[in-house]
């Protein structure tokens, strides 16, 4: 005879198993939905990390584009600045050579022979020839002897108030034009010669 504790245990079993079923259907089902959300974030970490290495390689880059081409803009200050001390320590040897030129007994036949130039390539007419005081003093006697052969040039020598190092400069008495065959105009036309081969030195 079933008593009322064997229909007690029996519900209590039945209503055991139930609730067992329904925790493991529920746990279940909380174990796929965790699961899921557990992939969603996965997905997003993993998004997260790929645009942040997308965000630290393209930062790698414009620093790395930026520290070359800031040691391209050196090293462009670094050869230009040894250009132009190369251009200017190479005008002051050959300014030096010049002023020793002037001294020696072989600038005499150079002053002579582009003082007869200059006064070859004008025509007759009123002219100043301007000289260094250091020239006039050592070559007058044959200055004038040169002037003699161009009797239709009237030219009128002038010392020359500034160092030009040597040669002359014969300008027009009105002004209009100048020819300028000083060492010192030399020296600057030798610049841009000077600069050429510093650059193919330095290329």
């Amino acid at each position: 005879m079933t008593t009322i504790e064997d229909k007690i245990s029996l519900f209590s079993k039945i209503i055991y198993d139930k609730v067992n079923e329904e925790k493991e259907g529920r746990l279940k089902d909380f174990r796929a939905e965790a699961q899921k959300r557990i992939n969603v974030e996965k997905e997003k970490i993993e998004e997260l990390r790929r645009c942040l290495q997308r965000d630290v390689a393209k930062k790698s880059d414009i620093k790395a584009n930026g520290i070359v081409a800031k040691e391209r803009l050196k090293k462009q200050r670094e050869m230009l600045f040894l250009k132009e001390k190369l251009i200017k320590e190479a005008l002051e040897n050959v300014g030096q050579k010049l002023v020793e030129f002037a001294l020696l007994p072989e600038y005499k036949p150079y002053f002579l022979s582009i003082l007869e130039k200059t006064l070859k390539e004008i025509d007759s007419g009123d002219y100043y020839i301007i000289i260094l005081k250091r020239d006039y003093e050592k070559f007058k006697r044959e200055i004038g002897v040169v002037l003699s052969n161009y009797s239709d040039r009237n030219v009128e020598i002038k010392i020359s108030e500034e160092d030009f190092i040597g040669g002359i400069i014969l300008k027009d008495i009105e002004g209009k034009f100048k020819i300028d065959n000083s060492l010192y105009s030399k020296l600057e036309e030798s610049k841009e010669i000077i600069g050429v081969r510093v650059m193919e030195m330095l290329a």
